[in-house]
């Protein structure tokens, strides 16, 4: 499997729900899923990609996390940037799997844990340095059994 941040495979970019967007000074992740969870999932394990090659990274703990908005936007927005806290900080966690555990729309709260293992420069390249998601052309679309989630991350 290739570098997750460099694909051009359709069939595998189909296969993980995520690619990224070109954009003038970022970059747009655009992920999705058949419900708004999975499409929340796609997005969180393509930051991470973005950051190093997912292929290099083994699944030897867990990490849960927690995250609250005002809006869905604002959630989207915490649980991307709780995450990349975590990878900034000790214990500098990056996730190879996302799932998430408890989502409500009402009171706009997430649950989620991610699989994988402290980022270690001896054995993950760093490929792009995210500092922040951000607002900027946010985009949450959800359909009958399809959801894309648009978000520019400040590289």
């Amino acid at each position: 499997m290739p570098s997750t941040s460099m694909t051009e495979d359709r069939s595998e970019i189909e296969r993980r729900r995520f690619e990224y967007l070109d954009h003038p000074a970022d970059i747009q992740l655009h992920s999705w899923g058949s419900k708004i969870e999975e499409a929340f999932e796609a997005c969180l394990v393509s930051m991470f990609g973005y950051m190093t090659d997912l292929t290099k990274v083994e699944e030897q703990y867990e990490f849960y996390w927690k995250a609250s908005g005002d809006s869905m936007d604002g959630l989207l927005f915490q649980f991307l940037d709780e995450a990349l806290n975590s990878f900034h900080a000790e214990p500098c966690f990056v996730a190879k799997r996302v799932e998430i555990l408890r989502f409500d729309k009402e009171k706009f709260q997430i649950e989620f844990r991610g699989w994988g293992e402290s980022f270690d420069t001896s054995k993950h390249e760093t490929e792009a340095d995210i500092k922040s998601p951000t607002y900027s052309n946010m985009q949450i679309i959800e359909k009958p059994n399809r959801c894309d989630v648009y978000v520019i991350v400040d590289i």
